[in-house]
């Protein structure tokens, strides 16, 4: 049985992208109180799995959460950081979701002024996003497991399907919910995980755009200057258009030089 110095916690590393499952081994012998009495985490998650949570506990409640359910209340009275795990996991019960059905997707981090930091996930069930902000502080039992790639997978492109799976639900979260839209907008310009971000794919655009006029613009002045050493009869002609050409060229660099960038 772990201490809990030996105990997984989420840790300070910035977490990997990716699907996570839920995996409940940090919380061996992890003790609580229970309506009063010593229990033990996974025996207070199995009461509420196995209740009908009618009510969640009040958000910022000190020391103790109460959860009324069909069979009374289930009072948990352990640190802060052990409800905090318990109590998503509790609401999605509430929803009727088994926690061990559904997918995380790690897409954040975040620190305090008193050094904590958290990890944050969105959670996908049956089809949906069930949970679109869900935060674990770096001090909490590691209940959460990447799922790895096989090395060597039995069918070839099957990796290939997982890896559009994970891609499919990163975008959906930035493009159709509100906290994934939020993490497009901000200001500090997140990591967002496989997902371009728009104003990005603008800016590549309108200089792709700017680079192939410049591109054309020397073609004719090549053309100016070959057309000269070829007909020596309009070589000052074609000189002088060469000139006007690349003088052209070099005031469009001059006024497209802000081109992508935020005005």
């Amino acid at each position: 049985m772990p201490t809990n110095a030996e105990r997984k916690t989420f840790g300070r590393e910035r977490l990997l992208p990716g699907m996570y499952t839920l995996n409940l081994e940090a919380t061996e012998g992890l003790a609580v109180k229970m309506n009063g009495e010593a229990s033990l985490f996974v025996h207070a998650y199995v009461k509420l799995r196995d209740s009908k949570i009618q009510q969640m506990p009040e958000p910022f409640s000190l020391s103790t959460d109460e959860y009324l359910t069909d069979q009374g209340k289930v009072v948990i009275d352990c640190e802060w950081r052990v409800r905090a795990v318990l109590r998503p996991l509790a609401d999605l019960m509430r929803q009727n979701v088994d926690p061990h059905e559904v997918m995380w997707f790690y897409y954040d981090d975040d620190w305090s002024r008193d050094a904590d930091e958290c990890h944050t996930f969105f959670a996908v069930h049956d089809g949906r996003v069930v949970l679109e902000s869900c935060n674990f502080s770096s001090e909490t039992p590691l209940v959460l497991k990447r799922v790895e790639q096989e090395e060597e997978p039995i069918w070839h492109r099957h990796s290939y399907f997982d890896e559009a799976l994970t891609r499919y639900w990163y975008r959906k979260f930035y493009t159709e919910t509100l906290t994934g839209q939020l993490m497009m907008l901000r200001p500090d310009e997140p990591i967002l995980y496989y997902y371009e971000r728009p104003q990005a794919r603008e800016f590549a655009k309108a200089v792709e755009f700017v680079t192939l006029i410049k591109m054309y613009r020397l073609l004719w002045v090549a053309a100016a200057l070959l057309a000269a050493i070829a007909f020596p009869s309009i070589r000052e002609i074609m000189g002088i258009a060469a000139l006007v050409l690349f003088a052209d060229i070099l005031w469009r660099c001059w006024a497209t030089r802000k081109v992508g960038q935020d005005s």
